[in-house]
């Protein structure tokens, strides 16, 4: 007996219908894809690639109907596994949609205001502040931790799967997916490079700040994650404008907390190597501390807003519970 066969029974077929197949997170990414495709109508002449964006969201959007009603309509194991992880790539690609959007629609960055917010709370900008501690092993250490970004949420997600708690498992993701997309809009906010532009030489960061083996290499794996191919003569013109609010901060804080709140067997490690990692964002000068601030505002923030609007969605019947995939 196929899922809907088995749902029929259980909920009959009014509300199965009213329940229908597709989950908060389903509508989180269709949303921010909806959002995204409205912004490159709009201002299609001014946003680089637009039409790429456009036909990537609509081919996106059918693939996730028909993930879910393929996951509904059969027991396949292999479905079940694409219906609970299809989002992981997704996620990557949103953030790159919101860095061809950000400076097509906002040109001007607002990196002076930032390093004037600091300096009023700090006296110094905390980068130059950091350097006096500089050491190729903490180095080391520390951009390692930072690549570790978009890992540390994956590894607490199957940490649930490998103990089968399935609801908590989406719980997870689906708090971590709303997080962000959130940040991704609010990127639009404060468009800024950050201080290894502003308050920093940019080609002279592998010397003032050298690693010990891996460093080069993860720092050039950042680079270009961030809109800068190597050999980039200004840099500072194509990277994207992505430091305001920190994701980084918001991201592996929400993850932390709720690594702790779902008692995850990884929670320790993640804590320790999140912890680094939010260091590593103002040591390593990706971020101001001003950026941090605000990232972990928006964390908590999460934590209040998204199961109110996982409710809000449940209980008007547009998406389906967590529990009805599991």
């Amino acid at each position: 007996m196929n899922r809907i066969a088995t749902l029929r029974q259980r909920l009959g077929q009014e509300e199965l219908r009213i329940v229908g197949v597709l989950t908060a997170l389903d509508w989180y990414t269709l949303a921010i894809m909806a959002i995204y495709s409205t912004l490159a109508l709009l201002f299609y002449p001014r946003v680089p690639k637009a039409t790429m964006i456009l036909v990537t969201n609509f081919l996106f959007a059918i693939a996730i109907v028909a993930i879910a009603w393929l996951n509904m309509a059969t027991e396949h194991r292999g479905v079940r596994l694409l219906r609970f992880f299809y989002v992981i790539p997704m996620v990557y690609p949103m953030y790159q949609q919101s860095q061809l959007l950000v400076p097509a629609l906002h040109q001007r960055d607002y990196d002076w205001l930032l390093i004037k917010l600091d300096r009023m709370l700090f006296g110094v900008d905390p980068t130059v502040w950091f350097a006096q501690f500089a050491n190729p092993w903490i180095t080391e250490y520390l951009q390692v931790c930072y690549v570790s970004f978009y890992l540390l949420p994956i590894a607490v997600a199957l940490s649930f799967f490998a103990q089968r708690r399935t609801v908590t498992m989406l719980r997870f993701g689906r708090m971590i997916v709303f997080g962000f997309y959130v940040s991704y809009l609010a990127y639009f906010a404060l468009p800024a490079i950050g201080p290894r532009f502003t308050l920093h030489d940019f080609h002279q960061l592998d010397r003032e700040l050298p690693g010990v083996w891996l460093t080069p290499y993860l720092r050039a794996l950042v680079n270009e994650g961030g809109g800068i191919e190597p050999g980039e003569p200004f840099p500072e013109r194509v990277v994207n404008r992505d430091c305001f609010p920190s994701g980084h901060t918001m991201m592996t804080l929400l993850t932390i907390i709720l690594a702790w709140r779902c008692r995850s067997p990884l929670r320790m490690p993640v804590t320790v190597i999140g912890a680094s990692l939010i260091v590593a964002t103002v040591y390593l000068r990706y971020h101001y501390v001003v950026d941090l601030i605000a990232g972990a505002i928006f964390a908590f923030a999460m934590l209040w807003l998204e199961p109110r609007v996982y409710k809000f969605l449940v209980f008007r019947g547009i998406a389906a519970p967590d529990r009805m995939i599991q």
